[in-house]
């Protein structure tokens, strides 16, 4: 989404993706594992199953929260350095919903919540990340975090706890904890792979989804855990845990639709079978009176919040990419899918094969720029020029680097606009660059400032909370209010039918303004 900032001049935005937060964790752990045992090549075979074994000996611990003895090389000191680490990055690259009372709504349920559990002492922090997707997920040291995309969903402060507290399971189980410990293990016994030029992250991504995935997600034993133990916590504050029954089948009715898949399933598997698992556990408890799940006072705190994709960050219309804030646009190669990432807008073609993806540069001017992209460890300069892209100075050429999958072949272009420096830059294997070649140059060179209104004075979309004044079927109410989302959006949205007949009164969100 290209934050606007106004520190912009020689700034270089990190290339990050949403989905690979957790993968971030065990980076660091990972970079030192290798210092640690540097051998040389046919000293280290023998080295490394007795280190593998005393390591796993000696570095087994009871985990408070459920009792069992679980593999941990990190202590609490260093797993609080990593989530304070990993959220200084997460606020820059994704950035925090602005509203002050909304964020400390979050933090003191949260905060209430995990004072009662097995890991009080942490220093826990809540925050509501500025993104539409429908997700949730937390750091090692007690650093949790929800979208406004899931707020927008929940219809109740139970709701919201329920969620809460499965996070924080997931911190006093220490479950990414153990998954670190797990794959430093692994990367004593397969190495690293890496890859040798920044820039190219995203192409060694598109091409391993496997590998991320695999640290992406925690394990089915770990999401029931988590549910588990986030039921608990629910009760220890009295917070109705039969409303997370109605959030799993929200989830899972999002599920399948193209497009509109929750974040939460990709580190979450199987929202419709943990619906069995929370119904069969809750069955077993002593009924209760819990307090009130604070429907009506809870969507209040929603009044007015963006919903969707915020077009000040961003619009995409087909292959074209508008930036109101930094009024340009770029168009992407026709038919290839278009991903607006903070800091980062990428473009990836049907077959998965090549990608364009543009960002903030550094440098103060583009040719000087270019060299230092192309003097990079891992590339090798096969041309560089002055040009200009629609009146705007720029340099470009084309490069050669070496990845862990292979050798790609590259064009990139910078390009000086308005004080700031874009960094454009397409690429594929080489052995199909002459089918890209031209298609990338020519969405590089498409480049160019924003006139039309339309878009430079684009507004999101925003929650707006009413209360019905008579009995009212949804659909008539969708009609009559102009909502500017699909019907089954917000029958989703409320966790309702399609055809539902809504009493006098009662309390609703709906979907107001309207994108170019």
């Amino acid at each position: 989404m290209l934050t606007n900032t106004p520190e912009v001049k020689g700034s270089d935005k990190p290339l990050r993706k949403r989905t690979t937060m957790r993968q971030r964790q065990f980076h660091s752990i990972l970079t030192w594992m290798p210092r640690m045992f540097s051998c040389t090549a046919s000293f280290y075979p023998a080295l490394l199953l007795p280190i593998m074994i005393c390591l796993t000996m000696t570095a087994c611990q009871t985990i408070d929260a459920t009792g069992q003895r679980q593999l941990s090389f990190i202590g609490e000191q260093q797993e609080v350095q990593m989530g304070q680490s990993s959220n200084e990055e997460i606020v820059k690259t994704m950035g925090l919903y602005e509203d002050e009372g909304l964020q400390n709504y979050v933090g003191e349920i949260g905060s209430r919540m995990a004072r009662t559990t097995e890991r009080p002492e942490l220093p826990w922090t809540f925050q509501v990340i500025d993104d539409d997707v429908v997700n949730a997920f937390a750091l090692p040291g007690g650093y949790v975090y929800l979208t406004r995309g899931i707020l927008a969903h929940f219809e109740n402060e139970a709701q919201m706890a329920g969620v809460l507290g499965h996070e924080i399971a997931h911190v006093t189980a220490k479950h990414s904890v153990v998954r670190l410990s797990k794959a430093m293990i692994t990367q004593l016994g397969l190495g690293v792979a890496t890859i040798a030029v920044p820039e190219l992250q995203e192409f060694s991504s598109m091409l391993g989804q496997g590998m991320q995935l695999l640290f992406l997600k925690f394990s089915r034993d770990d999401e029931t855990e988590a549910d588990r133990l986030g039921i608990r916590y629910m009760i220890n504050v009295n917070e109705d845990p039969r409303e997370l029954i109605d959030v799993m089948e929200m989830l899972g009715s999002m599920t399948g639709e193209g497009g509109k898949l929750p974040q939460w399933a990709s580190t979450h598997p199987h929202p419709e079978n943990r619906v069995e698992f929370i119904s069969a556990h809750l069955a077993g408890l002593d009924r209760r009176n819990f307090n009130p799940v604070k429907r009506e006072s809870y969507l209040q705190r929603l009044d007015g919040m963006v919903y969707g994709a915020d077009p000040r960050e961003g619009i995409i219309k087909g292959s074209r990419f508008y930036h109101p804030e930094m009024a340009f646009q770029l168009r992407f190669p026709e038919g290839w899918g278009v991903v607006n990432q903070p800091s980062v807008v990428l473009g990836i073609s049907p077959g998965k094969d090549a990608a364009v993806q543009l960002s903030l540069g550094k440098g103060e001017e583009p040719l000087q720029a270019l060299s230092l992209f192309l003097q990079q460890n891992g590339i090798r300069a096969l041309s560089s020029a002055r040009a200009q892209v629609n009146g705007l100075p720029a340099a470009g050429g084309e490069f050669l680097a070496q990845t862990d999958k292979g050798q790609v072949h590259g064009r990139a272009v910078f390009i000086l606009y308005n004080e700031r420096l874009y960094r454009i830059i397409g690429y594929s294997s080489q052995q199909v660059w002459s089918k890209y070649d031209r298609e990338i140059s020519s969405s590089a060179n498409s480049f160019s400032r924003l006139t039309d209104d339309r878009y430079l004075k684009a507004e999101p979309l925003r929650l707006k909370i009413i209360r019905t004044q008579s009995s009212i079927s949804l659909k008539e109410l969708h009609a009559r209010h102009n909502v500017a989302i699909p019907l089954e959006e917000l029958a989703r949205l409320n966790q309702i039918g399609v055809g539902e007949i809504l009493e006098s009164g009662r309390y609703l969100k709906i979907v107001a303004g309207e994108l170019p």
